[in-house]
Order: structure tokens, then sequence, then C-alpha cells
């Protein structure tokens, strides 16, 4: 299995630098590339291109809008989006997921998924 590879949005902001020291730092076999998006269209591309498991964006950045974050993941559906808080320590997780629906219990556990 080949290592993760996770696409880090760059941008002029301490919380950027800061992920991109202690991922590269970090004792795992993750493969960090950095893009510096210019809007939604070229970070379409960027992942179209480069194929990464994991987007990361900060949550000051335009591209972190959730008409955005729809786009990416309605055009990879596999794709994990993290927007990292950069006034707090939360990290905002997204990602794309289609259940068929096919009794009432179908519904029941992706209402109740955590």
């Amino acid at each position: 299995m080949s290592a993760p590879c996770i696409l880090a949005v760059q941008q002029d902001s301490l919380i950027g630098r800061a992920l991109a020291s202690v991922l590269m730092s970090s004792n795992s076999d993750l493969k960090l590339i950095t893009y510096q998006a210019k809007d939604i269209s070229g970070l379409v591309a960027e992942t179209s291109e480069l194929k990464p498991d994991v987007v990361i964006l900060g949550e000051s950045t335009p591209l972190a809008a959730e008409s955005s974050l729809g786009q990416l993941l309605m055009s990879f559906p596999s794709l994990r989006v993290i927007v990292v808080g950069e006034g707090s320590n939360w990290l905002h997780v997204f990602s794309k997921q289609d259940k068929l629906v096919t009794r009432q219990t179908d519904l029941l556990d992706v209402l109740c998924m955590e």
C-alpha cells in the first residue's frame, strides 16, 4: 500500500506553516504536497492531476467556502477535505458519501452515524 498523499493548500499564515512543519517532521509515511491555489478551478485541476487522498485548507481561504467544498467533493467523491480552524484547535473534516436507502433502518443508520 502506498503512502497517503496529502495536498496542503498553502497560504501565508502561521497555521499553514505550522501544519506543514508538523506533517513533515512526523515519523509517518505521508506524502505531503503543497500547492498555492488561486481559485477552485485551479484546485480541482491540481487535485485531478495529483489524486491526493486528503486536501487540507485553512478556514480563512475562499476555497473553504461551502460552494467550493461542495464542488471539490462532487468532483472527487472519495476525497477527504480537512479545513483547519485558524483561531482554535478545531479540524472540520468533510467527505462525500452516498447511501442507498432501501429500508427504514438504512435511514436510521445514516442519521446516527458518528
